[in-house]
């Protein structure tokens, strides 16, 4: 193997791959998947290599995910996050998993179902006849809601909008950090957008302080959410999570648990808008299945197609677009030398697109999923809550969440594009509209379970 380098454009350079990340960051990821399964490109001191085939990103993220952490990419939300389960690695990590994962196993989180229909009802029930909504907010206070309720044991209606705000300034420091030469800066150095950031992180740890205070003061029993559980988890030596783990395994939460399934609720309210007949087969599949009632537990394997909705839009519009590794020890991949420090760039944009797994790639197909030949796809040609060990922790609950939320909008209300609106895409955390989402709300001559919450 030697010091070959994978294909790519070895003369760019900095000035000018900076230039081209900045101006058109999905066209470059694309370009550089033109080169093939594995390609190169140094940014600065950096040596990058994007990953597009499905056998290799399995050796990463499975066959040698000891010898891979998290990139630099991911470990700079660490000024918001701090070091959850999103941006640590080794030992900690492990511990952290182990104390989390029971209350987010499919059988804990339908506990959660009544919870998310309800916040999704009062939500529809806000929605007027003929008004035009901004969805990408509406989705995000709505998925808020739920997460708040459910993982963190407060109601977060009356302070969405302020951290909304923290996270949309978030996302434009990442975008700083990774898309310009601010982000060469050593951390000490505090930048406008750094010094928003690290307020922002107060403001919302001062107010999880308060809901960690309720619990340890409470019964354990009583505090019957996933922060609560934390609270009281103990390891196998008998040791509790500290206030600063547990606010950063809840900022976590917000961050990773909310803005990722709000953007797959905005994308598939779109493309069902952009698609009637597959709008049609949707409202036909809510109307059999739920009718007038409440959508519960023992629907959801009923709502294949709506079920199939929400997998194919994580195909073409994956909120968590891309992932990121670095090499910590020499590793070999598709016959190169990947060496120590290397930076490794996943893309589920790239890969869940390619012709060689997907028939018609970039057509909104939600039937693909309900066929038989779905089950032979290759293991990561689509990988949208990642894999392996560090595979999302929160994919169960996020799918039925999915599954629920688009559900019971569709039982009440249909939403439609506003004319000349213009879809356009922003990666920077997550994969953003990057125009927003306007759309106009019609409501369904029928009456439906979100009526009775109007006056909420």
């Amino acid at each position: 193997m030697g010091n070959r380098l994978p294909p790519g454009p070895h003369r760019l350079s900095l000035l000018g791959t900076l230039h081209q990340l900045n101006r058109k960051p999905l066209q470059f990821i694309n370009d550089m998947a033109a080169y093939g399964d594995l390609s190169y490109v140094r940014i600065g001191p950096t040596r990058t290599y994007f990953v597009n085939h499905p056998a290799m990103i399995e050796e990463v993220l499975m066959g040698r995910y000891r010898d891979v952490v998290k990139d630099v990419a991911t470990r700079s939300l660490r000024p918001l996050i701090g070091s959850g389960l999103l941006t640590s690695d080794g030992e900690p990590w492990r511990k952290h998993r182990r104390l989390a994962a029971p209350p987010l196993q499919p059988k804990r989180i339908a506990s959660y179902v009544d919870t998310m229909v309800e916040c999704t009802q009062r939500m529809a029930a806000s929605f007027r006849d003929c008004e035009v909504r901004e969805i990408t907010v509406d989705m995000s206070r709505l998925t808020l809601d739920i997460v708040g309720k459910t993982l963190l044991g407060f109601d977060p209606r009356r302070e969405a909008d302020r951290i909304t705000t923290i996270l949309d300034n978030t996302m434009h420091n990442f975008d700083l950090e990774m898309r310009t030469p601010l982000g060469m800066l050593p951390a000490h150095v505090m930048t406008p957008s750094r010094r928003k950031v690290r307020e922002g992180r107060q403001e919302l740890e001062a107010m999880l302080l308060r809901i960690i205070g309720r619990c340890r003061r409470g019964d354990p029993d009583a505090s019957d959410h996933l922060l609560g559980r934390l609270v009281h988890a103990r390891d196998e030596d008998g040791e509790a999570l500290s206030d600063r783990q547990l606010i950063d395994e809840a900022l976590t939460m917000l961050l990773a648990g909310h803005e990722t399934t709000a953007l797959a609720l905005t994308y598939a309210l779109y493309l069902l808008s952009e698609h009637p007949a597959a709008l049609a087969k949707a409202r036909a599949e809510v109307d059999q299945e739920l009718g007038q009632s409440s959508a519960t537990l023992t629907h959801v394997p009923r709502l294949r197609y709506i079920d199939a909705i929400i997998r194919e839009t994580l195909r073409l519009y994956p909120p968590a677009y891309a992932i990121g590794r670095e090499v910590v020890q020499p590793i070999e991949l598709g016959g190169y030398e990947i060496p120590k420090r290397a930076q490794l760039f996943l893309s589920q944009c790239v890969v869940q697109r390619d012709p060689r797994w997907f028939r018609e790639p970039v057509a909104f197909k939600p039937e693909r999923w309900l066929e038989p030949s779905i089950s032979e796809l290759p293991r990561f040609a689509y990988f949208p809550f990642g894999g392996g060990p560090r595979v999302c922790i929160g994919n169960h609950f996020a799918m039925l969440e999915g599954t629920l939320a688009l559900a019971t909008l569709l039982q009440s209300v249909e939403l439609q594009t506003v004319p000349g609106f213009v879809f356009d895409l922003e990666p920077s955390v997550t994969l953003r509209p990057k125009n927003g989402m306007r759309m106009l709300v019609r409501r369904r001559r029928a009456a439906s379970p979100a009526s009775v919450l109007s006056a909420a």
